[in-house]
């Protein structure tokens, strides 16, 4: 079975959003992109908005950014999915000692794929949804929260207190590209 983990708080800031307020059991996925951007921001608050008790999830960038560019927040918002809480963190950020041990990573573009995450804590499942490059434009952002939407509905709707850790993993495998 996939081992669970319980909410958390990491650098001081509470978890919210996506988490259940009480203790309770998730499963906690990390969505990277280049530099957090709008991609891996929209995943957090997709997960968040479709299955906000059995997840906690997580956005990442392999370079820092200052800041969510607030075209991206504003989107969100319009669409009616959760923006409490969100910020720019780097992966560093999420592979500290006092960070939630994360079950699944998901790399949403083709620089973030290219990380070695062998060495995460926790070892957890890592898979290549490769949504589109980092600097699309708005038109291209709204096909993408469609894309990342469809898959993650997708993804938690997967049984996973019913399937091994193994058969998730090869389901959470074709919502890869090249199976969709």
């Amino acid at each position: 079975m996939l081992p669970l983990r319980c909410e958390r708080t990491y650098d001081g800031i509470p978890l919210v959003g996506g988490r259940a307020s009480g203790p309770t059991t998730t499963v906690n996925v990390l969505f990277v992109c280049e530099d957090n951007c709008p991609l891996s921001i929209m995943a957090e608050s997709i997960l968040r908005a479709v299955a906000p008790h059995r997840f906690g999830a997580f956005s990442a960038g392999c370079a820092w950014r200052r800041a969510i560019d607030a075209e991206v927040l504003e989107f969100l918002a319009g669409h009616r999915m959760p923006i409490d809480g969100l910020h720019a963190k780097t992966l560093q950020a999420l592979r500290a000692p006092s960070a939630p041990p994360m079950d699944f990573v998901i790399a949403l573009c083709d620089a973030a794929a290219q990380q070695d995450f062998s060495d995460w804590p926790g070892h957890p499942f890592v898979a290549h949804w490769s949504v589109c490059d980092d600097e699309a434009p708005r038109p291209e952002l709204r096909d993408h929260f469609w894309t990342l939407m469809r898959r993650i509905r997708i993804f938690a709707g997967l049984p996973h207190g019913k399937l091994t850790r193994r058969a998730l993993e090869r389901r959470v495998l074709t919502l890869q590209p090249s199976y969709l």
